[in-house]
């Protein structure tokens, strides 16, 4: 990855308002996501509790969660079903060793603020002042899976670990979007 200003980070989707979006959490309380004062950069992975691809990935998920804290950033496991229950998404979670704080998109507004299209699919994003985000990769969280039901014995790439890394560091990331593979994120509407 060459190294670059964070300035210089070309956006996928180019600076977006986002710091007012609130989205309630599996413990009940209400985060800002997008909200610049919340860490340089936001790390969310939209998950299902019933996506096989998604339940495969959940350790590399918890380690996800450990680099963008020791990287300086924040973390977030998505749900974006109205089906999800706050319990639901804490059983989910106890049961795939998943540490991460978990939001709840039961109206999908991270899903079309983002527009995330299938679980998993994770979103490096960085937070600018202003209220305004860039997002500097999206797509794949590895090459665990070559295409749906053609699975590794283990990812020999790490997209979204590069990614973290990269956007702790002011590097661009290139490729800065990865078709992701997975469940279909059916849309609310």
């Amino acid at each position: 990855m060459a190294a670059a200003s964070l300035a210089a980070v070309t956006s996928c989707a180019g600076p977006q308002p986002g710091a007012g979006l609130t989205v309630q959490s599996a413990r009940g309380d209400f985060q800002r996501p997008l909200d610049p004062s919340v860490a340089p950069f936001v790390v969310m992975v939209f998950s299902s509790p019933d996506c096989p691809i998604a339940n495969a990935l959940a350790p590399e998920i918890e380690r996800l969660h450990a680099l963008t804290l020791r990287e300086g950033g924040v973390f977030f496991l998505v749900h974006a079903r109205a089906d999800v229950t706050p319990s639901m998404a804490t059983e989910h979670a106890k049961a795939y060793a998943i540490t991460a704080p978990i939001l709840l998109d039961t109206d999908q507004r991270l899903v079309k603020q983002l527009d995330a299209t299938v679980t998993p699919e994770v979103f490096v994003v960085r937070l600018i002042d202003g209220g305004d985000y860039e997002v500097v990769y999206h797509g794949l969280i590895n090459n665990l899976y070559a295409s749906l039901g053609n699975r590794r014995d283990r990812a020999t790439e790490h997209f979204a670990r590069q990614a973290i890394v990269a956007a702790a560091g002011g590097e661009t990331v290139q490729p800065a979007y990865r078709p992701p593979l997975g469940c279909f994120l059916e849309r609310t509407q």
